[in-house]
Order: structure tokens, then sequence, then C-alpha cells
């Protein structure tokens, strides 16, 4: 809730509050006062909503720009059935991923039943879609809110269901990075894309596989990267109060994740393979689009378009990446001679993929226990 005070009556307000110090009421008093209104939550209401314009606007002016009429021209080659089984091969891919997370948490006898590790794969996954996107999003926000109904609707502790579904997340990328690089090779070799394209291109497949290394060898070693981190952090006095509320945490997890690992080894390369599936199907999704739009693109192209894709998607940017990804796909597709409108239209289809799949999860949300649109209750420090 949002309150505007006047400046005489908010130094009225915090002056009557401070007076209770010696009952031994008024500070605590403060700082619920102060944490009301300077609730993070305000801040990322307006970037999200500030960064969501920008991508519609963004969006908008580049239909203006490859002409409204072509990309409807081209969408019109996809007919309902088309759409539907490109939807069944992105659920189906949801399918895989909650699969490997299934097999993730038999690591801890949690029988979950599939029906509801799909539904809480895809609350995740929307999750991650509607948050600015980015690989720590991707890594850590999704999974945490798994963790969360996982909670509370069977018990299963909270670090245990964040460490298994952060260890099947983690060989999932691990497995799109492969088909990435291999993507990349494949593009340097066969086509010619601008130097600043390239260098633009590797910066972000570098950057995407550091933070996944890190996630993958960090707790196979128990090296507790983070926590170590978060201490040297404890130097800044202006960092101490918040590190250390998240310090023992930290440590908790990381020390469960390579608990994990350590017990769930004949489990991991079962999640991998379910992840090479996935993967497959994503690709095969890509190529069966652009057939639909009247295009016959090869296996080297196909596999750029998905790398260029999971790139954009990895950055922390917009709210499902809106604008940049389609952006990228104009730029590309017509780079690779394929037209910029079949790049637009290619992105909106997919996109209109993602916020089905987005709007079909808000339905399940309330039936595990939460609402997007109930603001939580006030807690005091």
């Amino acid at each position: 809730m949002h309150i505007r005070i006047k400046k005489n009556i908010l130094q009225y307000s915090v002056n009557g509050i401070l007076q209770k110090n010696k009952k031994g009421e008024g500070r605590r008093q403060f700082r619920v006062f102060n944490r009301r209104r300077l609730h993070p939550e305000n801040c990322l209401n307006k970037t999200f909503a500030i960064s969501t314009s920008l991508g519609l606007i963004f969006v908008i002016v580049l239909v203006f720009i490859v002409g409204p009429k072509n990309i409807l021209q081209m969408i019109g080659h996809l007919s309902i059935l088309g759409f539907i089984a490109l939807f069944f091969l992105s659920y189906l891919a949801l399918f895989f991923s909650a699969l490997s997370f299934d097999n993730a948490l038999n690591v801890y006898d949690a029988k979950i039943g599939l029906k509801h590790v799909t539904n809480i794969k895809l609350i995740g996954y929307s999750a991650n879609y509607i948050a600015p996107s980015g690989i720590f999003a991707g890594f850590i926000g999704g999974d945490a809110i798994m963790a969360l109904i996982l909670k509370k609707r069977s018990g299963l502790e909270f670090k245990r269901g964040f460490s298994a579904g952060l260890a099947a997340k983690v060989i999932e990328f691990a497995m799109f990075l492969l088909f990435i690089y291999l993507g990349l090779i494949l593009g340097f070799r066969y086509f010619y894309l601008p130097t600043e394209i390239w260098y633009l291109l590797l910066i972000a497949a570098i950057f995407v596989g550091a933070v996944t290394l890190v996630f993958l060898i960090n707790p196979i070693i128990d090296n507790r990267f983070f926590t170590k981190i978060l201490r040297y952090l404890t130097r800044f006095k202006i960092l101490n109060t918040l590190i250390f509320k998240v310090l023992k945490h930290i440590n908790n997890f990381e020390k469960e994740l390579h608990l994990f690992y350590v017990k769930g080894k004949k489990y991991l390369f079962l999640s991998l393979f379910l992840s090479l599936i996935e993967t497959a199907v994503l690709i095969f999704q890509i190529w069966l689009l652009v057939h639909y739009l009247g295009v016959n693109m090869g296996f080297s192209k196909t596999l750029l378009v998905f790398s260029v894709s999971m790139l954009v998607f990895a950055l922390p940017l917009a709210p499902g990446s809106a604008g940049t990804y389609e952006l990228s796909q104009v730029g590309l597709f017509d780079i690779l001679g394929l037209g910029s409108d079949v790049g637009l239209a290619f992105s909106l289809i997919m996109r209109a993929i993602n916020l089905l799949m987005v709007a079909i999860s808000f339905f399940l949300v309330p039936h595990y226990g939460f609402n997007f649109f109930k603001k939580p209750e006030e807690e005091e420090i």
C-alpha cells in the first residue's frame, strides 16, 4: 500500500515514534514504520512496469518497421492445428523438465506425484518468465517458489526442495550450453555475421557458461563459494546487517546441495538424459515453426537460432526479454537471409505460446495455496 505523506506530517510521525524509545517500544515501531515506507516491493513494481512498458513499445516499433501487413501474412501461414502442435511441444519440453525435477526429488524419497510436479514446474517456469529474466533468476527464482509449494503441500524441507530443483536446473542448463556452443561454432563456420555480433554472443556465452559452472562445480567439491563471498562482504559495515540475516541460510543451502550430489549420483545421469530429450524437443519446435511459416531451415541455422534465443533469455533484461528477444530474432533472421518478417513472426508466435503457458499457471497457483494478487502481510524485523 503506497501512502503519500507531506514532509511536516512525516517529521511529526517520526518524532512521535522516537519519543517512545524510553518505553522500549519506539525503536521496534520505527523500524516497522520505516520498512513500510522503503519496502523493496515498491521499487520492484516500478522496475517491472517500466521495463515491460519499454519492451512493449519496442515490439510495436519493430512491427511498424517490418510492416504489419507482412507480419500478418506471415503469421497467416500458421494454422490453428499448427499452433496447437507447437504448444504441445512446449508442454512436452516442460514435462521432461518436470520428470528431471521429479527424479531429483527421489533422492529424498519425496513422493509428490508427476501431475503435481508438472504443475509446480509450470508455476516455477512462469515465475521466471514474468520476472526480469536472467540466468540468476532462472537458477533461483522459480526453484524457490517450487520449494515453497512443496513444503506447503508435502512437508518437504525448503532447503531440500530447493536443492533438488536447483540441481535439476543446473543439469538442464549444462545441456543447453552444449547445444548453445555447438550452434555458435556451426554458425561461425558456415554463416557470416558482423564481428560485433560475434563478440556480443561470445561474451554472453562465456557469462552463461561461467555461472553454470559455478552452480555445477561449487556444490560438487563443497567449496561454499557463495558463503565465502558473503563473509568477505561483511567487511563493509553497510552490508553487515543484511548479510548476517542470510549467511546461515546460504551456508545451509550449499551444504545441502553438496549432500544432494553425494547421495544422488545415480539420479543425475537420468536427469542428464531427460534434459537431452528436452533440448531436442525445443530445437525441433524451432525448426517446425519456421517450416510452418514457409521457410525450410537447415540444422545449423536452427541450432544458431536456438543458441541466440537461449542467450537472450539468459541475460538479465526485461521480463521475458520483452523487446530484446524480438529484436534479436529480427536481426538474426535478416542476416541469415530468411527475412526480418519471418523473424518477427517467429518471435511473436513463440511469445504467444509462452504467455499461454503463463496464463495456465495463473489458474493453477490458487490450487497450491498461493495468490499472485494478494499482498503478503508485513513482518516485523
